[in-house]
């Protein structure tokens, strides 16, 4: 069963998504900011980092950044409501997989974990 880490500071996508990520099994620990995200990663393996571009605390770049020095290995999806071109160049320089606009469907981001998942391995695969 992968792992996912949940960085979502709203209440009603966090709570769906881990619900909805559960049921088609993965084992989610949400948390809703930066600090406590790069502090959950730090105590845990994470297959997946999901995380909201704009969150308490530390930017969602910034928490990328980290988590990924942490957990090289792990496969990013940045989120965001307001996917500005920067944002989206900054979050894949950070070490995203993936950039998803918000709204999104859960079909639309099993899709993007999947794709996540397939990338990071194949980017193993070349070292």
């Amino acid at each position: 069963m992968e792992s996912i880490l949940l960085v979502e500071d709203e209440d009603n996508i966090g709570s769906l998504l881990k619900e909805e990520l559960e049921i088609h099994g993965y084992r989610i620990i949400w948390v809703k900011n930066g600090v406590d995200a790069v502090l959950a990663a730090m105590d845990n393996k994470f297959d997946i980092l999901i995380v909201d571009m704009i969150i308490p605390d530390l930017s969602g770049i910034n928490t990328i950044r980290i988590i990924s020095k942490i957990a090289p290995g792990i496969a990013v999806i940045a989120c965001s409501g307001m996917m500005e071109k920067n944002i989206m160049i900054d979050s894949v320089a950070a070490g995203a997989s993936v950039c998803v606009n918000k709204p999104f469907t859960i079909s639309q981001m099993l899709s993007h974990i999947r794709w996540a998942v397939k990338h990071k391995k194949g980017q193993e695969g070349e070292l």
